[in-house]
C-alpha cells in the first residue's frame, strides 16, 4: 500500500474527514492516534479494525484500559493527528501532523470536544507544538482553542510493539479515575 497524503489538501475538507463522532456521554473525548494504520482506517475505513472487521491488538488493549471508565474506543470520537497513510515512512509523521493541525483545530471546536487522550509520544509532541504547550504523559492540561479550554491527557500508544505502554497507561487511568468519571458524566 501506498502513501496517501492529505495533508496537502486538508484545508479543502469538512470537519467530518477523517472523524469518528463518539456517542452518548463519551462522544466528546477525542481519541487522537497517529496517522492512518493499514489495519486500521487505510485498511478497513474504521479505526482500530481490520479489514477482515475484527478489532486489531491495539484497540483491544485500549478497551482494557478505558473499560477502567466503563467506556469504549468505539463510543469515543476518534482521529488521527496525521491525516496521512505513512506506511513505514515514520520521519513523514511529525511533518503531516503539523499540516493538519489547523483541521484538528477545527474538529475539536466543531465536535466540542472536552478531553483529548492522545496515543503516543510522537502524538503528544506534535500535540504539544501545535498548541505551543508542555505536556506529559500521563499528566491532564489544559489546552487553548480560541476561547475554549480543553484537556489533554496523553498516554503512551497501547500498541503491543510497547510492552510497557499497556500497564503503565492501566496506572494513568486508574490515578485520574474520579477526574475522567466526572469529565464524562459532565454534560
Amino acid at each position: 500500500m501506498r502513501e496517501v497524503h492529505h495533508c496537502q489538501t486538508i484545508s479543502r475538507r469538512l470537519p467530518s474527514f477523517l472523524f469518528q463522532k463518539g456517542i452518548g456521554a463519551s462522544q466528546k473525548i477525542l481519541i487522537l492516534g497517529e496517522s492512518l494504520g493499514r489495519n486500521g482506517w487505510a485498511g478497513s475505513g474504521r479505526p482500530f479494525y481490520s479489514a477482515n472487521h475484527k478489532i486489531v491488538p491495539t484497540g483491544k488493549k485500549l478497551d482494557q484500559e478505558l473499560s477502567l471508565l466503563k467506556i469504549s474506543f468505539e463510543q469515543c470520537s476518534f482521529t488521527e493527528i496525521a491525516k496521512c497513510y505513512l506506511g513505514r515512512n515514520r520521519k513523514a509523521l511529525r511533518s503531516c501532523g503539523l499540516r493538519c493541525g489547523r483541521h484538528l483545530a477545527r474538529q475539536l471546536k466543531f465536535y466540542k470536544i472536552k478531553l483529548v487522550i492522545s496515543l503516543g509520544v510522537i502524538t503528544k509532541n506534535i500535540l504539544a507544538e501545535l498548541f505551543d504547550t508542555e505536556l506529559s504523559i500521563g499528566e491532564i492540561t489544559s489546552l487553548n482553542l480560541g476561547q475554549r479550554k480543553i484537556l489533554a491527557l496523553p498516554l503512551y500508544h497501547p500498541s503491543p510493539a510497547n510492552p510497557f505502554g499497556h500497564a503503565k497507561n492501566l496506572a494513568i487511568i486508574l490515578k485520574r479515575k474520579r477526574m475522567l468519571v466526572s469529565l464524562i458524566k459532565e454534560k
